[in-house]
């Protein structure tokens, strides 16, 4: 075999799209289309670990693409992509037959950035020094400029390592907030956010993300922030996934509703609350608020139901196809909007409600006796066989009286 004694290096970078580079010289710009050669190229480079025939390379490279002769397009491939690096000044052994099977020639240096990747991610998890650790991490993330060989995302041999590079990604992400939140300096918090703000780009229905893009803001004291964000997520994952988000999240909207407020002035107080109900103004029909929020405003309304001897009724109001199939994502998003308004202009001023579920509200009346929630159950059907969002859908109302608190 001939060693490679030129001194042009081959710079393969496959994040946010292929590009290659002999030396200074673009030999295949990020973007542009990727043709077979330039394919066969890219699948040689992420093969090297194990050895691969060349009917698995054609069956990789065509998959069901009708080929009349499988090995001479293959042959024909690899012609193209050795005269085209042999041109830029790499070695004509390249790529070279080993068992008659094509493989990338290990004597041929060259720098491809998943392999700097998966060295960065084992330096970030196993480096003694914290330090250390967070560097390598930083480091990763830079690296991870945009999804795996984007143009060949539906490739079957493109998934799979699509899929364990950006697990590699994403618990860098999160070794390197955990670093950083655990270190209680303030710019690190703020670090963070960025670090999310990007993950979550790629990543938008993931938990981890957003408890550690929360935390950071807790550390930061941005409870308006909290406040404002978490209803937003909230809902998102209700709609995308159904299920709601978990009590560490949960604790930190808690602690942000609390509030922290010193302020002696009356009039102050006065302001704050004016400020928070002006978009509500003039107020008509029930009132929504999150999860979280109902559990608290239920201790409330159940003691004040006490005192003025009324019951206090939950309503299970959920969503359901007529003809008991599966409701698509975006049928049930627009619905669930929809059912929102109808059962905030059928309510009174004084009810509360909250979305329970992807397809459900839960709904909080203070009646003068259990019997009354029939009126409003026919209202509630009533008000949503007359909208326009009712075709091919139907509301269930299930009712409960909650136990005695006080």
């Amino acid at each position: 075999m001939i060693m490679n004694t030129a001194n042009v290096l081959l710079d393969v970078e496959t994040f946010g799209g292929l590009q290659v580079k002999a030396g200074d010289t673009v030999l295949l710009e990020r973007g542009a289309r990727i043709n077979k050669p330039w394919e066969l190229l890219a699948f040689l480079l992420l093969n090297t670990d194990e050895p691969v025939t060349n009917e698995q390379i054609c069956e990789a490279l065509w998959e069901d693409d009708e080929v009349a002769n499988p090995a001479g397009a293959l042959k024909n491939a690899a012609y193209s992509l050795r005269k085209q690096l042999a041109a830029a000044g790499l070695p004509a052994d390249c790529i070279i037959t080993r068992d008659r099977q094509y493989c990338w020639n290990p004597a041929t240096p060259v720098r491809l950035d998943v392999q700097e990747l998966f060295a960065l991610h084992r330096e970030g998890m196993e480096a003694r020094d914290p330090q250390q650790q967070l560097a390598a991490c930083r480091r990763l993330l830079d690296l991870y400029s945009g999804d795996f060989l984007p143009t060949l995302a539906g490739r079957r041999w493109v998934m799979p390592k699509a899929s364990a590079l950006r697990q590699r990604y994403l618990s860098a992400v999160l070794h390197a907030c955990d670093l950083l939140l655990g270190s209680g300096v303030r710019g690190s918090a703020q670090e963070v956010l960025d670090i999310c703000g990007r993950a979550l780009l790629l990543e938008p229905l993931s938990e981890e993300l957003y408890l550690r893009h929360f935390t950071a803001l807790k550390q930061l004291d941005m409870k308006t922030a909290i406040l404002n964000h978490y209803p937003i997520v909230s809902n998102l994952f209700l709609d995308e996934t159904g299920e709601v988000l978990g009590p560490e999240l949960q604790s930190i909207f808690r602690w942000a509703a609390e509030g922290t407020n010193t302020v002696d002035d009356i009039h102050q107080i006065q302001r704050d609350l004016d400020e928070a109900t002006r978009d509500d103004r003039p107020i008509r029909g029930a009132y929504f608020c999150p999860y979280e929020v109902f559990k608290h405003m239920y201790h409330m309304v159940v003691r004040s139901a006490v005192r003025v001897d009324n019951t206090v009724v939950l309503l299970l109001v959920g969503l359901q196809s007529e003809n008991g199939q599966a409701l698509g994502k975006q049928e049930t998003v627009r619905a669930m909007l929809q059912l929102r308004e109808q059962i905030k202009n059928t309510l009174r001023k004084g009810d509360v409600f909250s979305r329970y579920s992807r397809n459900q509200y839960v709904l909080m009346l203070s009646v003068r006796q259990a019997g009354d929630t029939a009126v409003v159950a026919e209202r509630l059907l009533k008000s949503w066989r007359s909208c326009g969002a009712s075709s091919g859908m139907r509301i269930d109302i299930t009712s409960g009286v909650p136990d005695p608190i006080v």
